[in-house]
């Protein structure tokens, strides 16, 4: 029987896991630039989870922040701080906290967009507005 793809090995954290997820759902469409384990794609100095790439001319079309329990302000505030960000922005937060994080965006006054991700007997499930 192949393997779920959808089942998360249980060594890494739930973040990782869900970093990693998220990369296996547009590697075909993009190129797909992770910082999980040792960070060393940036945009402005700010290490996002996920840079993804055109395939065609590697300009960078959607940065995400995969973000757990703490941290929603901070990465909003770190990417508002920014003088312009170079592509669309996705920050990722556990389904329960997605309309927390909407309110911390909105009380910045940062533009980005929203997923949320849920994990259930180690199916991670993620949706992106």
């Amino acid at each position: 029987m192949p393997e779920n793809p959808n089942i998360i090995p249980p060594v890494m954290s739930i973040h990782d896991r869900v970093v990693n997820h998220i990369a296996q759902i547009f590697q075909d469409t993009y190129n797909v630039l992770s910082n999980i384990g040792t960070p060393k794609h940036y945009i402005s100095s700010i290490f996002p989870d996920l840079i993804l790439q055109d395939k065609t001319d590697n300009k960078t079309r959607f940065i995400i922040e995969v973000k757990e329990n703490g941290g929603v302000a901070l990465s909003i505030q770190a990417w508002k701080s920014l003088p312009s960000v170079p592509a669309t922005l996705y920050i990722v937060v556990p389904k329960d906290l997605l309309s927390e994080a909407k309110k911390v965006a909105q009380i910045v006054g940062l533009s980005l967009r929203f997923g949320s991700y849920t994990v259930i007997n180690d199916v991670i499930d993620v949706t992106f507005e």
